[in-house]
């Protein structure tokens, strides 16, 4: 038998049991705190650390545990420990690694940028404000791949959220360190768009923080009410802060006062999900206290939606004074007559009394706010935008400079229904060969017949010879199977397949399958199935035929309504489907008389004869009689962004439109816009213009979104008074921190 002296490299839980054995080694000293081979040693004073380490010098030598005297350090008033800077005050980042993120330069890819935030982020719990600073980096990295390679799109504005990063970390808190007998305190707020705490304890009478929390909120929980938010925002604060507040009494403070009352009521008032937030959330504490706006100075003060502005004319009197506009109105031929009004502060505000309405003049650099005040009230039409602004306020070409604003306002253009773009209806190429071009598609799910919930389609473009395979399921290796085993053994390998951009035909699996037998996969574009009309076709015909036969078990019905379409005369090209494939009619259940025998038994003349046949059997293009109105907006075609329809199950009040995104391809039946920094082709019919006053740097034009919300917290000024830690076993470790010592075991 042969077995270790020592612990090997390379053991997926050789940490953990170093860790269990260095706790074994060290449990019963409160001035100790081992991490694997680290071990911090603090003390008060220097007689009292000579004494604490020959305590740790004799465990160590009993365990048989050796020290690394050359990466030790002993009788130090601070410490650089596991990557932070540790003092009798608190810890905080190191200096070096802090100048190091400052001096770090701007990524230019998305792999760079995501780095910078894992590297920023080792910190995170001394940063206020995080998922506020972070939020708009976050959002180039979402939906990236693993070493993405593109290129970040960066913007001023983004470019200055990057140095608010850098920022932050040199501005960082100093954190103190927990005390088993001191009052904690879980502070929580939540936003529109995010959740933040801090939990704090009490020295000398004042609130010390001991780490902070922040969380952006995902749609779907953008969503709650403001109660439900507040519970959450307290249900993610206990559950990140487990460790710190697992077995201590401590209080639980929020601005949003029904909760005070949430362990009060009857069960039956609050939702499921309330139910087990609550039950969650009572399991460390039901002692919630009120905190007024004001006062929650560490988690409120979360960005929150904006509030309608009140102008003050008083400045715009003042811009009055150097706009070089108003002289040039007041002294021409023209039928307005101006006036001096006085504010309480003296100035003197021009206005036009020529109407029956008192309409100030608006210099130029207040003309869009004005404009922003009255139009985002309910975002009204041009033609009305120019009326209200027209007759409450005056400058020279309001009308023109109104309609412009009121036709490049974003959220009116994405939210406001006109007429739908519909491009004329196309015709495919026929092919050449039979079997070349197949579409498919898959049905379901139905109703459960002998284990089958769906079934795949398939039909040939030349000859609409069909298929219908029953399914159990749907994954990528069930259809794939199905078309070599339906298809491709029956009727060879086709030149083309088309399909929807279902996952099955998008998989791996699918793709390498096509790229083995060289079938050039084409797909449709997003919500047009128009495109593949001739599946879509199908699946009509075949559900009305099973509904039709009244049977529940359509899998068994399926065979037979297919042996009748195959057998059906087709009257655009004067033969069946069957003759299409086989050169004659196929004979049918209850069919007594045959087709005559051929007189001549010699088979070289009747595969000659069946071949010219064939070759003058071609399909004859069916006359699309449609009715459509045609309609596609003339801006379409120079257009540099466009706005895609929503036309999947919309949320209520949601834009009925997405972007605008930058066109990058112009095609006669689709567009490629640049999606989330992706290639989309995007049908004709789901577009429409999109109208910019300017145009943006980003290539993804985005409408102005509120702050993204995170806590806000006050800086702490550190306790000169000893301290203790916790570990995540619960075991307390006293610091009182003023001599330390890093000792280095192996």
């Amino acid at each position: 038998m042969y077995e270790f002296n020592v612990m090997p490299f390379g053991l997926r839980n050789a940490p953990s049991t170093f860790q269990r054995f260095m706790n074994e080694v060290l449990n019963d000293l409160n001035f100790v705190f081992p991490y694997l081979d680290d071990i911090l040693v603090a003390s008060e004073s220097e007689e009292e650390h000579l004494k604490h380490l020959k305590i740790v010098f004799d465990r160590l030598d009993k365990y048989g545990l050796r020290i690394n005297v050359g990466k030790s350090e002993f009788g130090h008033e601070e410490i650089q420990f596991l990557g932070y800077l540790v003092t009798c005050n608190g810890s905080k980042p190191l200096p070096d690694k802090v100048q190091a993120i400052l001096e770090y330069k701007l990524p230019e890819t998305i792999a760079g940028l995501r780095r910078f935030l894992g590297m920023l982020n080792f910190y995170r719990k001394y940063i206020p404000e995080a998922s506020k600073t972070q939020a708009l980096l976050h959002e180039f990295i979402k939906d990236s791949r693993k070493k993405d390679t593109r290129p970040v799109p960066w913007t001023p504005e983004s470019i200055e959220q990057f140095e608010k990063c850098k920022k932050g970390l040199a501005e960082a808190t100093m954190l103190t360190y927990p005390n088993p007998i001191s009052p904690l305190a879980l502070v929580v707020d939540a936003s529109d768009f995010a959740i933040g705490g801090v939990v704090q304890q009490l020295e000398n009478n004042e609130w010390k923080p001991l780490a902070f929390f922040s969380k952006k909120l995902k749609p779907a929980e953008v969503n709650y009410s403001t109660y439900d938010r507040e519970l959450f925002g307290i249900y993610e604060a206990i559950k990140h802060f487990k460790y710190l507040l697992e077995g201590r009494q401590f209080a639980i403070f929020t601005d949003h006062r029904p909760l005070l009352f949430a362990f009060k009521q009857k069960n039956e008032k609050a939702s499921p999900v309330q139910l087990r937030r609550l039950q969650y959330i009572s399991e460390f504490s039901t002692d919630i206290r009120h905190i007024s706006g004001k006062s929650n100075v560490v988690a409120d003060t979360l960005s929150r939606i904006e509030s309608v502005s009140i102008i003050d004319m008083e400045k715009v009197a003042e811009a009055q004074v150097s706009d070089p506009e108003l002289p040039q109105l007041r002294n021409s031929q023209s039928s307005l007559q101006f006036k001096s009004f006085k504010l309480p502060n003296g100035s003197e505000l021009w206005c036009d009394i020529s109407t029956n309405t008192i309409r100030p003049f608006i210099p130029k650099s207040f003309r869009r706010i004005f404009f922003d005040q009255i139009h985002n009230l309910h975002h009204p039409g041009i033609k009305s935008s120019v009326k209200q602004m027209a007759s409450r306020f005056i400058w020279p070409e309001i009308k023109k400079d109104v309609g412009e604003w009121a036709k490049t306002c974003l959220p009116c253009q994405k939210s406001k229904i006109g007429r739908h773009t519909s491009s004329p209806v196309m015709q495919f190429p026929q092919p050449d060969e039979r079997f070349s071009v197949v579409h498919i598609d898959l049905v379901g799910p139905l109703p459960p017949s002998d284990g089958y919930l769906y079934f795949l389609s398939m039909i040939d473009r030349y000859t609409n010879w069909m298929e219908a395979i029953p399914l159990t399921n749907i994954t990528a290796e069930t259809v794939a199977q199905a078309v070599y085993e339906n298809w491709i053994v029956r009727f060879g390998v086709p030149s083309s397949i088309i399909s929807d951009q279902g996952r099955q035909f998008e998989a791996t699996l699918f793709k390498n399958l096509s790229s083995l037998c060289g079938i050039q996969l084409r797909r449709t574009t997003a919500y047009h199935p128009q495109c593949n009309g001739k599946a879509e076709r199908l699946h009509r015909t075949l559900k009305t035929a099973i509904r039709a036969n009244g049977s529940l078990k359509w899998s068994r019905t399926l065979p037979t309504v297919l042996l009748g379409l195959r057998a059906a005369f087709n009257p655009d090209s004067g033969v069946s489907i069957a003759e299409m494939v086989y050169g004659t009619t196929i004979k049918l259940p209850g069919e007594f008389l045959g087709q005559p025998a051929p007189i001549s038994r010699d088979i070289e003349p009747f595969v000659t004869n069946l071949q010219e046949t064939m070759r003058k059997l071609k399909p004859v293009p069916v006359d699309h009689k449609s009715h459509q109105s045609v309609f596609v907006h003339k801006d379409l075609s120079t257009s540099t962004h466009a706005f895609v329809r929503i036309d999947r199950v919309k949320k209520p009040l949601e834009p009925a439109y997405d972007g605008p995104f930058k066109i990058l391809a112009r095609q006669e039946k689709f567009f490629t816009l640049l999606i989330k920094q992706k290639e989309v082709n995007i049908s004709l019919d789901r577009l429409k213009p999109a109208f910019l006053l300017t145009l943006p740097e980003d290539p993804e034009v985005r409408a102005p979104a509120t702050p993204d919300s995170a806590d806000r917290v006050t800086s702490q000024k550190a306790s000169n008074q000893p301290t203790q830690r916790q570990t995540r076993s619960g075991r307390v470790v006293k610091f009182p921190s003023r001599f330390v010592a890093h000792i280095k075991t192996f």
